[in-house]
């Protein structure tokens, strides 16, 4: 195949990730899936916390204020050290809040598409405020993305993919 026949097949594959990844309301995405295998943060009413949430791909330093049903989230979020290491170049990387349950199970998600892109050093602050969800006890991150260099990419990803309703 051809560069130009690649990069058009490339181009038709996007687009319909694009158009098919717009057919889930984002609330929605992993409603009901458990969040396994990584931190959730317990939210505390009326007192500024602060913390990391760290995996061997991404780093996020958080500090949360909960009134009532109204969590403010601020934060920074980066690329482990590994891949700043290793690689020169980020692909994409999308961001996901999880507010969870008891059971650390998904209530509802909250997506930053295309959260971070360009080199592996690249850094990224938000700052947020959201309505909790009835129900909600802590919250969660998870990402998707992918990173490249000279001998190719690789893709890394935490989410909450396996669904633990009755478990």
């Amino acid at each position: 195949m051809t560069s130009k026949v690649k990069n058009i097949f490339r181009g038709y594959l996007c687009l319909l990730f694009f158009l098919v990844s717009g057919c889930v309301e984002t609330v929605s995405m992993y409603h009901g899936n458990k969040v396994s295998n990584v931190q959730v943060v317990t939210l505390q009413e009326g007192v500024q916390n602060a913390g990391t949430w760290e995996t061997f791909d991404v780093v996020v330093d958080y500090s949360y204020l909960k009134e009532g049903e109204v969590l403010e989230l601020t934060g920074n979020v980066e690329l482990g050290q590994s891949y700043q290491m290793t690689y020169d170049r980020l692909r994409y990387l999308d961001l996901f809040l999880f507010f969870t349950d008891e059971g650390s199970r998904v209530l509802e998600t909250v997506a930053f598409r295309g959260f971070l892109t360009n080199t592996t050093d690249d850094q990224r602050k938000f700052t947020r405020s959201y309505n909790v969800p009835a129900g909600t006890v802590g919250f969660s991150f998870g990402y998707n993305g992918a990173v490249g260099g000279r001998d190719g990419h690789i893709t890394f990803s935490q989410l909450p993919l396996n669904n633990s309703k009755g478990r």
